[in-house]
């Protein structure tokens, strides 16, 4: 995606105040953007580096809830443990970040605006090199809970969250992540 184009994804959220952030362009295979209240600039990564680089590069994890304390949070979290951090507050503003950053890992709300976590990840999961997928709820739904355990998931996330909890889901899925690109890079 070029320039403007990929400015209208979505607004980002900042990942240490949670405030609106806006696009400030691309350079070096990384899009900037600026936080609108406290502004701070941060990146992602939007390269087209082979999957097997990701084996000793920084992973990219993209966090979706509704909630933008909860997505600036997490942010935050993932960010100062040194992951590649692009968030969405709804499920087609995902869609549209996992096509511009390619995610690792995809942290997902299960119930946010359209379409839901479970459809995000069904449609993640699609994809020839689909991202290790994280789903996080808050609900008590037998039936969704149900249709979300049939899913390949690392793991299913109860909200409330603990960083703890978050940074453990991420680790174990940064961990196959590695392990399936160590195994494509050998031609397994």
């Amino acid at each position: 995606m070029q320039g403007a184009a990929a400015a209208d994804l979505t607004m980002d959220k900042c990942p240490r105040c949670g405030a609106h952030a806006a696009f400030a362009g691309y350079e070096d295979a990384r899009t900037y953007y600026q936080c609108e209240n406290c502004q701070r600039i941060w990146s992602t990564e939007v390269s087209s580096e082979s999957e097997a680089s990701i084996t000793d590069a920084a992973l990219r994890v993209l966090v979706a809830d509704d909630s933008d304390a909860m997505v600036g949070l997490i942010g935050m979290w993932l960010t100062d443990e040194g992951y590649h951090v692009a968030t969405a507050t709804s499920g087609r503003r995902a869609l549209d970040a996992a096509a511009v950053h390619r995610p690792d890992i995809a942290l997902l709300d299960v119930v946010m605006p359209p379409p839901d976590g479970i459809a995000v990840c069904e449609a993640l999961q699609r994809q020839p090199s689909p991202p290790e997928v994280i789903l996080m709820t808050g609900i008590s739904d037998p039936v969704r809970i149900r249709r979300a355990g049939d899913m390949r998931l690392v793991e299913l996330l109860r909200k409330p969250l603990t960083r703890e909890a978050v940074l453990a889901a991420v680790a174990a899925a940064a961990k196959r992540c590695r392990r399936v690109n160590r195994a494509r890079s050998n031609g397994v």
